[in-house]
């Protein structure tokens, strides 16, 4: 007797796989990886080496100086700095101006509090 087709709640009779591969695409390390080999085919192994290296040393710098990501998060926060530099400064400059007009308050109103 088969016991799945008896059973209250529909069961699979095995198990479904997914043969699924997560993948990740770089366009900047596949460019680098063609200019590495076109430089290979060009030149020889003792030559390529220096001029892998330079490759590789280009493409960084270009990756973090070329990035405009980078500069506007960059400015960005920089703002963010000066503006709350600036509402700091003019709250103690209230703070204080503040401070010295009770001063000055307490002052001529001594005489009238005794």
């Amino acid at each position: 007797m088969n016991w799945n087709r008896i059973s209250l709640f529909k069961l699979p009779n095995r198990h479904k796989r997914f043969d699924y591969v997560p993948r990740y695409y770089d366009a900047d390390k596949e460019a680098l990886q063609r200019k590495i080999n076109q430089a290979n085919r060009e030149a020889g192994e003792e030559a390529n080496s220096n001029y892998a290296r330079e490759i590789e040393f280009r493409s960084q710098l270009q990756s973090k100086w070329g990035n405009s990501d980078y500069k506007a998060a960059s400015m960005r926060s920089n703002i963010r700095l000066i503006v709350i530099l600036g509402l700091l400064l003019i709250a103690f400059y209230y703070v204080f101006v503040a401070l010295d007009l009770g001063g000055m308050f307490i002052d001529e109103n001594k005489n009238n509090w005794k």
